[in-house]
């Protein structure tokens, strides 16, 4: 895994899963502006994390087109996890 892509990795995602999570609490207040801005922050959190994820296949060597699996949240992220590493540097 490139280091250049591991901090882009661990703030995209970090910021995703954060983001998701107060869209989720500002949804259940159910007061109709909190509504809105908790939709908001949701969509907006899930294209940081998709980003993130982007980052993330691009670290292992791969499309960031991968990132796409972030679209599945926490289970998309595992995927990306298991993916080989290309840029792995083999040690004799």
């Amino acid at each position: 895994m490139l280091a250049e892509y591991k901090t882009k990795t661990n703030i995209g995602v970090g910021l995703g899963i954060i983001g998701q999570i107060i869209g989720r609490t500002l949804i259940d207040s159910k007061a109709t502006g909190e509504i809105l801005l908790g939709t908001v922050v949701i969509l907006a959190a899930i294209i940081v994390f998709i980003w993130g994820c982007a980052q993330y296949a691009k670290a292992k060597g791969h499309s960031g087109w991968f990132g796409l699996f972030g679209l599945l949240s926490i289970i998309g992220l595992l995927v990306l996890f298991f993916l080989p590493d290309r840029r792995k540097v083999v040690r004799a």
